[in-house]
């Protein structure tokens, strides 16, 4: 019930994955990584969520001042190119900066 209230408002471009409107193929270059958003980006905001009693990952907003999403309602794996950065704690061996 939730994500069909948010897809209904959710603005859709076209540097998101295909997968959710967007132009870009998500895994269509082997060389190249496509992260999510809530993968440890250092500008991922989760939206609030009170069956969570904290943050939900799945939705969040943009804060990338650089970012074709900069201060848009985002689903988690929806952002595919221009946005995502490196928060180093939680990265793991990611080294992608769209």
């Amino acid at each position: 019930m939730k994500n069909d209230l948010l897809w209904k408002t959710v603005l859709v471009l076209p540097t998101d994955y295909s997968d959710y409107g967007g132009n870009v193929t998500r895994w269509d270059d082997p060389d190249k990584t496509y992260p999510d958003c809530s993968n440890g980006c250092r500008w991922w905001r989760p939206l609030y969520s009170e069956h969570h009693r904290g943050a939900d990952a799945d939705w969040g907003v943009c804060t990338n001042p650089d970012s074709p999403r900069a201060g848009l309602l985002t689903f988690e794996h929806q952002a595919g190119e221009g946005c995502w950065e490196c928060q180093p704690e939680s990265c793991g061996d990611w080294e992608y900066h769209c």
